[in-house]
């Protein structure tokens, strides 16, 4: 059975909220760009992790709900809330195929470098129009696979050994028709170019530390340099390995 993301990402909370990294602002510029939260507006930032894209959302809007599936990344997220002095923010412990809220309850919702995690993302994508106003905005950022498929298997056994609670990444199309297929009405879909990434600040984010698991993963990164496995290229540089990272930025509309 596939550990489930709960249970993994509760034993990473710790790392993920010591991380300066995760937390600089300007890696949540552009799905705050795209996402253009307005005065009056209600906000759910799904799978919100520690809270940072909830304190930034919650600048402009009038009320956000950080909702993920993990109680300890909320209790950090309500540490930073509190620190941040923000008090339109509430946490909610929640499924994203089981959303504990009314129809029509926000006007925005965001989620970002989640969405692979979801083992059923129509019914996900299903929930979060449901709970849109007619007009809401979804606004999508996540990592993505590459469209053929010899490349794909390599993605993603290249995920699993990172995160065993890894779903898919799904590819540009298989995104796209996601969200269509869920009604959605697309307005932004493109790739986003993100900074690069040392594989090491990556395994110890992911608290991997066994020798066995980090050569697996060096190995196969070794083994397809220079290969472009959707988004993501390996390349070697002063003896370690550097992570070449884009990501899909989506923006689209419940009718």
């Amino acid at each position: 059975m596939k550990p489930s993301a709960r249970k993994i990402y509760g034993e990473r909370a710790d790392r993920y909220a010591e991380l300066d990294i995760l937390s600089e602002e300007r890696f949540y510029r552009p799905l705050v760009e795209l996402a253009r939260p307005r005065g009056g507006e209600r906000v759910l930032d799904l799978a919100a992790g520690t809270g940072v894209l909830s304190i930034i959302l919650s600048r402009s809007a009038a009320s956000v709900v950080a909702c993920d599936l993990t109680p300890e990344m909320l209790a950090h997220a309500g540490e930073r809330i509190a620190a941040a002095g923000r008090d339109n923010i509430s946490l909610v412990e929640a499924d994203a195929t089981r959303l504990p809220f009314d129809d029509d309850s926000f006007n925005l919702a965001a989620c970002r470098l989640a969405f692979h995690h979801f083992p059923e993302p129509e019914r996900a994508l299903a929930e979060i129009r449901r709970v849109l106003v007619p007009g809401g905005r979804l606004v999508l950022e996540d990592v993505f696979g590459p469209e053929e498929a010899a490349a794909a298997e390599v993605r993603e056994r290249f995920e699993l050994l990172l995160d065993p609670s890894h779903v898919r990444s799904y590819s540009p199309s298989e995104l796209r028709h996601l969200l269509t297929a869920a009604g959605f009405e697309l307005d932004t879909f493109k790739r986003l170019q993100a900074e690069d990434l040392r594989l090491e600040m990556l395994l110890d984010l992911e608290k991997i530390y066994t020798p066995e698991r980090r050569e697996a993963v060096l190995a196969l990164l070794r083994e397809h340099l220079g290969r472009d496995l959707g988004g993501v290229t390996a390349r070697e540089q002063d003896g370690g390995i550097i992570l070449e990272w884009e990501v899909l930025l989506a923006s689209a509309a419940s009718p």
